[in-house]
């Protein structure tokens, strides 16, 4: 008599039970990955942030001290541009020759630009858009992720300006010196700031073209919480490293697209009562001692952005 074969197999109790373990698996697993390339990315960027720190030290070395400049302000005929920091480290990190070739077919302040992904932070790759080879009009290139303290130059010298500069050299400020700086090791070079992933594809929008960024003014660019809820950034002294305050404040951008609001950090100054203050530029406020204003420094900032009155303080 032929006995029946019966072929094993899971019931659905069991089918759903091993769902369940992949599931719980699954949501264990997706969290970890998803850090695991944000600590890759930021890791990335502070590898940027370092050599760009390195490369801006080494021109202080060779022009008797002096940092590169944070804004396309300072200017002289002979050289547009050339104290700008995105300009002035391309002869420590790219060659003449590979410098001319990239410029070439650019026009306007494009032509006296380098675009190299040293200059940006990795997520700008993720940026939609395209580069363009001509002026610089498309909205991913006028986007710069890294930006320079802007406090990091001298007040302006109310004297005639130097031959073969423009006038309003003495108006805008000067370059100032690593030796102008007293806590290096805790005053802001160069790091992450507000771009495109805060503002969307918006043209122009002003905070994320900007060459350079700051606390103590709301309507200039601020650092970007990009990296696992922290800004990266290089001090003076070289060292990099991801900065991250619980205090934060809610910000309105400015134009050509007011309605967006981003999370960054408080001023480093607070009057009296304890609140974070931002300084009034129309008052000349950022060329008067803080103690003449009445502001204490904001334990919530503890990063150095400013060393009144030697250095710009908006």
């Amino acid at each position: 008599m032929r006995r029946k074969s019966f072929s094993a197999g899971f019931t659905l109790v069991e089918l759903l039970v091993v769902i369940g373990i992949i599931a719980i698996l699954v949501g264990i697993l997706l969290p970890t990955i998803a850090r695991a390339r944000q600590q890759a990315q930021s890791l990335k960027c502070l590898a940027n942030l370092r050599t760009l720190g390195q490369a801006m030290i080494m021109y202080a070395s060779a022009n008797k001290q002096y940092l590169p400049y944070p804004t396309t302000t300072l200017v002289s005929g002979t050289d547009p541009q050339g104290f700008l920091w995105y300009n002035a480290v391309d002869p420590y990190l790219l060659s003449s020759k590979a410098a001319a070739a990239e410029q070439t077919g650019r026009t306007g302040v494009a032509a006296n630009r380098t675009y190299r992904t040293y200059k940006q932070c990795p997520v700008y790759e993720l940026f939609e858009g395209t580069k363009t080879t001509g002026a610089q009009t498309g909205t991913k290139e006028f986007a710069k992720t890294y930006k320079m303290n802007s406090h990091l130059r001298r007040v302006p010298r109310l004297q005639t300006a130097r031959p073969g500069f423009s006038p309003d050299y003495d108006a805008r400020g000067t370059q100032a010196r690593i030796t102008d700086v007293r806590r290096t090791t805790d005053f802001v070079m160069i790091g992450d700031g507000i771009s495109l992933d805060y503002t969307g594809m918006v043209d122009s929008q002003f905070e994320s073209g900007q060459f350079s960024f700051e606390v103590n003014d709301i309507t200039e660019a601020s650092p970007a919480m990009r990296h696992i809820g922290g800004c990266n950034i290089v001090f003076v002294d070289g060292h990099a490293s991801n900065v991250n305050f619980i205090k934060k404040i809610k910000k309105q951008l400015q134009s050509p697209q007011n309605n967006i609001t981003v999370e960054t950090w408080q001023s480093e100054w607070v009057n009296a009562g304890g609140t974070p203050v931002d300084l009034n530029t129309a008052s000349k406020q950022e060329f008067q001692t803080p103690q003449s204003l009445g502001l204490n420094r904001n334990p919530n900032m503890p990063l150095i952005w400013s060393d009144p009155p030697k250095l710009y303080r908006y």
